[in-house]
């Protein structure tokens, strides 16, 4: 059984990003330890193994979706203002900081789970503009319905803002024309 949660795990390294390959190294470590030796045929022994089997894997997993593991308390720092300040720029977050935001901070991260899937509402919208004034009105239009009540309106408007100038930055929008002309 533990030969395939390891082979499962080591199956992991092809899915992983290059910053996560530290983590499946911390994983590979763990379980090299376990691997089939002569004592393991030991039956009196075998619920002890299991037992630190376990919590290794449990530690293993933590450590591996905790994009913070093994960072010292000064990196810890920087990574996480580092994250605030993307939020309220409205630029995009990676899959590490998302992870560290719903393990750490579940209400931010719905917000901005919230605020990321408007903004590329909005991308999709702007790639289907058929001139430049049209995109501009989308983004007028639709910044216009923020509610001045929401909770997000400063992070969701940053993030509108900056999807409309990466949008106005790509080959898309350059060609595009001012305007259509009106077919009759």
């Amino acid at each position: 059984m533990e030969q395939n949660v390891y082979v499962n795990l080591k199956s992991l390294k092809t899915s992983v990003s290059g910053d996560r390959q530290t983590a499946f190294d911390k994983l590979s470590t763990a379980f090299g330890k376990y691997s089939k030796t002569g004592n393991d045929n030991n039956q009196a022994d075998k619920p002890t193994k299991y037992a630190s089997r376990m919590d290794m894997l449990r530690v293993a997993v933590k450590d591996y979706l905790d994009p913070t593991a093994g960072m010292t308390d000064e990196q810890k720092e920087r990574f996480i203002k580092k994250l605030y300040a993307k939020i309220q720029s409205g630029k995009k977050l990676t899959p590490d900081e998302l992870a560290y935001l719903r393990k750490y901070d579940p209400v931010t991260y719905m917000k901005v789970v919230r605020i990321q899937a408007k903004r590329e509402a909005l991308e999709t919208q702007l790639k289907n503009c058929k001139s430049k004034e049209e995109a501009q009105e989308l983004y007028v239009d639709i910044v216009s319905r923020i509610p001045e009540d929401d909770p997000a309106r400063k992070e969701l408007l940053a993030a509108y803002d900056d999807a409309y100038e990466e949008f106005k930055k790509s080959d898309d929008y350059g060609s595009l024309p001012e305007k259509v002309k009106n077919k009759r």
